[in-house]
């Protein structure tokens, strides 16, 4: 290679998160001069790098770029095997044109962060203190509060809290990230971003696909862990934080866990577990929630009496992730005795599939009279991309290599995520043990679920 490149270090790379992910992005980076000069793909499979280039065709259904397919380099390793890290290390002495920088993706179950972590370290591949070592870590950061707390106390040992990266894959994207923008850089948002004027947050993201070949995760994680813990308290923490000193990575941080430590259960609305039916092979008897409804409340000044609403569930009737804000109802008085009233305004960012904003206002019925009718303006994001919309990862290694933190979770950010999926937990249980039932069945193809077991 004529100039200098990074090595990145991609664990679990037999796994979905990798093939159909991670060098997707890559493949795409690719066109951009992809600063790698050596992507190392580690897995337990015993496959050479021909092999594994194959495997990564299979499941991910794309072919990849000869320029991307000429820095793979695939390395069998078991986690805890100190001697194949060793092998890696001497594998990568070789590497002529690299630059000192190494980024480490972990996209492996939690339980094996800190196996892989202590290894790396040991076989002197990554180097705790140097700030061009980089951790990456998929999420769920844990299984649990205290098990994050264990993970993040023995990571401690080995580096330092600038060389870690949570990710949270969802604020990679382009919508999340375009959040910020529409609220704060349009007066029109920007002075009625409150409670006084905003009834309900509704905060979705729903799945047409079931566990399936994610069943051994998904049946320990379920739908809290897997989406509530993570990718929908960082959407609500968005919308609901204030506004920020500079929308670099530290104040937007602080805002975001200032928000975080106000979210509490709303009193009269009790989550709702669901599970579909068919869920698990057959025989297979399980509680682990697939479908979570959550109605939250933030207790500040900015929000009085807004309810949010977290949802989101497999199987269902649709794929769509949006955030939706739907306005308190408004009314024309017209003249001392007619007063017309008007439909409530929705704000609606949407994420998948279209990539846009949706505004619905008010205007009068074309005639003579006063009648009002609902109206939408459309913006769509993703037209204005000619080919594909840049990936989310490639949005996140290109932070994490320049060392930007910006979109990556912070550790007192994720405990609080965890008290407030723990506390959704603990009443879901509480109300399906009162109820005899938890979770709720539901039929594949459901839009909502209710809490007396019905789906619509």
């Amino acid at each position: 290679m004529d100039k200098k490149g990074a090595l990145l270090f991609i664990f679990g790379a037999t796994g979905d998160l990798a093939t159909r992910k991670i060098l997707p992005a890559l493949q795409q980076w690719d066109g951009e001069d992809l600063p790698f000069a050596r992507i190392w793909c580690i897995g337990r499979r015993s496959l050479d790098t021909r092999g594994y280039c194959r495997l990564v065709e299979k499941k991910g259904g794309y072919h990849l770029s000869e320029p991307l397919r000429t820095r793979i380099g695939y390395h069998r390793l078991e986690f805890d095997d100190p001697w194949a890290y060793a092998d890696l290390r001497d594998r990568c002495d070789t590497e002529p044109a690299v630059d000192g920088r190494r980024l480490f993706f972990l996209a492996v179950k939690p339980e094996a962060f800190v196996t892989i972590a202590t290894r790396l370290h040991q076989a002197g591949l990554f180097v705790s203190g140097d700030s061009n070592h980089r951790l990456l870590f998929e999420k769920p950061f844990g299984e649990s509060r205290t098990s994050a707390e264990e993970i993040q106390a023995r990571l401690m040992t080995l580096a330092d809290e600038e060389q870690v990266y949570r990710i949270d894959h969802y604020l990679g994207k382009e919508m999340i990230r375009n959040v910020l923008a529409i609220r704060f850089a349009n007066r029109i948002f920007s002075e009625s971003w409150n409670g006084r004027a905003i009834e309900t947050v509704e905060i979705s993201s729903i799945e047409t696909a079931g566990a399936e070949e994610r069943f051994e995760y998904y049946d320990r994680a379920g739908a809290i862990n897997d989406m509530v813990q993570s990718h929908l308290l960082q959407m609500l923490a968005l919308v609901a934080m204030a506004a920020p000193d500079n929308f670099e990575a530290e104040p937007v941080r602080r805002r975001k866990i200032d928000i975080l430590h106000h979210v509490g259960l709303a009193p009269d609305r009790p989550p709702v577990l669901g599970q579909y039916r068919g869920y698990g092979p057959e025989g297979f008897a399980s509680t682990t929630e697939t479908y979570v409804e959550a109605a939250l409340r933030v207790d500040t000044g900015q929000w009085p009496d807004t309810v949010f609403v977290l949802r989101t569930g497999k199987k269902m009737g649709e794929k769509r992730t949006e955030i939706r804000l739907r306005y308190r109802p408004n009314s024309m008085c017209l003249n001392c005795s007619e007063v017309v009233t008007a439909e409530a305004n929705e704000l609606v960012i949407e994420v998948y599939p279209r990539e846009g904003v949706l505004f619905r206002f008010n205007s009068k019925v074309p005639g003579y009279g006063y009648a009002l009718e609902p109206v939408l303006a459309r913006y769509c994001h993703s037209c204005r991309v000619e080919g594909d919309m840049p990936e989310a990862y490639v949005k996140l290694l290109k932070d994490a290599l320049a060392g930007d933190k910006t979109l990556f979770a912070g550790f007192a950010e994720l405990l609080v995520q965890w008290r407030i999926a723990d506390r959704i937990r603990g009443a879901a249980r509480i109300r399906g043990a009162a109820r005899g039932q938890s979770p709720v069945i539901y039929e594949p193809g459901a839009m909502t679920v209710s809490g007396e077991g019905g789906a619509g």
